[in-house]
């Protein structure tokens, strides 16, 4: 019986909820974290000048946008790296369901875990200082997040295709992890960074992702920044999937 691609892509993510709710752990890790972070750092900045609520606002949504950013280009090499390294790459090429329909799945249940940890993490926070108003920003910074998340896809699809090559995950996720970090713009003012340096982070859907984020939810809003964010998905996405559709062939050509 043939299996329809609807039906094999809700297959996958039924598969992966269950793989990551076997770990709650990292789940309430991935809602926490921000607070530790963001909270030790205005703990710190304190001791020097007057922490605002607008400070911790920004500071909170930038590491929220780099822990779920890192975490979104990691999963598809991952997720490659896992099932070659248990044997299973193979039989992945060569069966009915594309492999197109098995990275789309797992990336999709991240985008979705990442979106509703950013919820459960961001509901109090604003809410405390915003109101019901709060509420609504946080829709709209919810849309700006998932069109944000879908570059990063591209960009992991990319590192996917260094690691399969290089045959060396660790190695290039240690290179790839501080390079992204440093070049997110998100946790830090950009303007310490030399001007070459702040093009990158200007062209990355990190800083676009996190700053159309907080330009909304503080009340000025850039439609030209949502514009450039779905320009940059567009390329991004393009450019990954391109890239990973030259792998698969080389694999299918080759063998892994």
């Amino acid at each position: 019986m043939r299996v329809s691609k609807l039906d094999a892509l809700y297959a996958v993510m039924v598969n992966e909820l269950k793989i990551i709710s076997r770990e709650p752990g990292g789940l309430v890790l991935l809602v926490l974290l921000p607070y530790f972070i963001a909270g030790g750092m205005a703990f710190i900045a304190s001791f020097f000048a007057r922490v605002t609520v607008r400070v911790f606002v920004r500071q909170f949504l930038g590491f929220e946008v780099l822990i779920l950013s890192l975490i979104m280009v990691q999963t598809g090499a991952r997720f490659l790296w896992e099932e070659r390294g248990g044997g299973r790459l193979e039989f992945l090429l060569v069966s009915p369901t594309g492999m197109y329909v098995i990275l789309l799945g797992t990336s999709l249940v991240m985008v979705l875990v990442n979106i509703g940890a950013f919820t459960i993490a961001s509901l109090p926070i604003l809410y405390l200082n915003y109101g019901l108003v709060g509420m609504v920003k946080l829709i709209i910074a919810l849309l700006t997040l998932f069109i944000g998340l879908l570059p990063l896809y591209g960009i992991g699809l990319l590192v996917a295709g260094i690691i399969m090559r290089l045959n060396d995950a660790d190695t290039v996720a240690n290179i790839v992890t501080p390079i992204l970090t440093i070049l997110s713009g998100a946790t830090y003012p950009i303007y310490v960074l030399p001007w070459w340096i702040r093009g990158l982070v200007y062209i990355l859907p990190m800083y676009q992702t996190f700053y159309s984020m907080y330009m909304e939810i503080t009340g000025n809003a850039s439609l030209n920044l949502v514009i450039n964010l779905v320009l940059s998905a567009i390329a991004y996405l393009s450019l990954g999937v391109t890239t990973y559709a030259a792998l698969e062939r080389d694999f299918r050509r080759r063998g892994t």
